[in-house]
């Protein structure tokens, strides 16, 4: 069984794993050590935030993490993806939230992509601090016939 629940302590490890196999794998411009040094801050992080987990038959296979309208990451294990638990866990937030934003990275095609499909539309272009990498500010607003 599928469904979409509120992110518990004993799931971030599982959480964790696929942030991590997720930016490594999504993002090959940005070296490793980026994500090691960023990990435990985004372990703190990701409990302290809306989190919320994609569970299918017992096991957490994708998450998205929202702050205050802000979508702080959005992951889904790879041999779960395409078949639209993305699009499952954003229309989740889209059900509570009238507007939220993202950041994706220009280098990362496919979910700039998924993105635009979802909707979300590109405001404008930034360079990441920490990586120098050109990096979209996207939003999503929920039109008036859908309120």
């Amino acid at each position: 069984m599928d469904y979409i629940r509120k992110m518990i302590p004993d799931d971030l490890k599982r959480v964790m794993k696929i942030w991590y196999d997720g930016n490594l794998e999504a993002h090959d411009f940005v070296p490793k050590e980026y994500w090691d040094r960023n990990f435990s801050y985004v372990s703190r992080a990701v409990m302290a935030i809306d989190t919320y987990v994609y569970e299918v038959d017992g096991r957490v296979v994708g998450f998205i993490g929202m702050d205050e309208g802000y979508i702080e990451g959005l992951f889904v294990e790879k041999e779960f993806r395409g078949i639209g638990i993305g699009s499952r866990l954003l229309n989740y937030i889209k059900e509570d939230f009238d507007f939220f934003s993202l950041h994706v990275f220009e280098n990362n095609y496919g979910a700039y992509r998924f993105y635009e499909e979802q909707g979300l539309i590109k405001k404008r272009e930034e360079v990441n601090e920490d990586l120098g990498e050109v990096e979209y500010l996207m939003y999503y607003r929920k039109k008036k016939n859908e309120m």
